[in-house]
């Protein structure tokens, strides 16, 4: 068996526990929207991991007691979310405040898009049957956003908001190379401080609905070592991390490949990533 590094863990509550008691542990408001993802939208739309069948299932069946004629996808970047919900639903509108993600985003029929900041969305009031956050909740004025949310659903209707948190690699040598690069390479002094609401997979995230309760899935990912570097390169840590140093990429590449000992960069690799979501219902 593969024996894992060590990893601060966090305690998840159960599907049916109820957090409203709860009280985030450091500010959740966010000032201004600085778009950490502009530059590499379309690099973002080619390498982030698309989610699995079983979150959208998931989202189906919480959503079925409902008319699912209407999703509202805020900070939905280049739609991977966006056009699975429009399976589900009879039409969705994504929202995002980062024109480069928006013009990069998936298309379909029943989907349009919308550049606007997740606080101040121009839909009507109890329209919505469902408003989704992929990944993204935690670039937000949380206060001002969720009061949003509850603006724009309907009664009975779903906020549904999810993060998948840091890769884990199924190789303990290419697991230590990942866990440098995140932690040293980069670390507090490239990550914005709203990224540790992902390495805390959410447990500060705290909408003020009544009804409110967490679940946690997983999912493995295979490619190559190559678009694993591509993965890396959408990092909003590594974005800052280019403002002050030269490409650290290639360097890294190579490391990998010496930990998988391998010359070939498309040699393939597993990763695993947890997704942790948090669902919330209107009276």
């Amino acid at each position: 068996m593969i024996k894992r590094l060590s990893k601060v863990i966090i305690p998840i509550m159960s599907s049916s526990q109820r957090v409203t008691d709860a009280k985030p542990a450091y500010s959740t408001e966010t000032k201004e929207f600085k778009d950490p993802f502009g530059k590499v939208g379309d690099k973002y739309a080619t390498f982030r991991p698309t989610y699995p069948q079983q979150l959208f299932d998931i989202i189906n069946d919480i959503t079925k007691d409902t008319p699912q004629e209407l999703a509202i996808d805020v900070g939905c970047g280049n739609g991977q979310a966006t056009v699975e919900l429009g399976k589900l639903f009879k039409s969705v509108i994504g929202v995002d405040p980062s024109l480069s993600q928006i013009s990069n985003a998936k298309k379909a029929d029943n989907i349009q898009y919308k550049q606007s900041p997740a606080e101040h969305i121009d839909q009507p009031s109890n329209t919505a049957d469902l408003v989704t956050v992929a990944q993204a909740v935690h670039w937000f004025d949380l206060p001002k956003f969720f009061e949003e949310s509850k603006r724009i659903l309907k009664p009975n209707g779903y906020l549904i908001i999810w993060c998948y948190g840091t890769a884990t690699y199924l190789n303990e040598e290419g697991q230590k190379v990942h866990h440098d690069f995140y932690e040293n390479i980069l670390g507090d002094k490239y990550w914005l401080p709203n990224r540790r609401f992902v390495d805390r997979r959410y447990i500060d995230i705290i909408p003020p609905f009544e009804n409110t309760s967490r679940k946690s899935i997983s999912f493995q990912k295979t490619l190559s070592i190559v678009n694993m570097i591509g993965y890396y390169s959408t990092w909003s840590g590594y974005s800052k991390y280019l403002t002050e140093n030269e490409d650290y990429l290639p360097t890294l590449k190579k490391r990998l490949m010496d930990a998988f000992k391998t010359d070939d960069e498309n040699f393939e690799i597993t990763i695993e990533f947890p997704i942790d979501i948090v669902i919330s219902k209107m009276n």
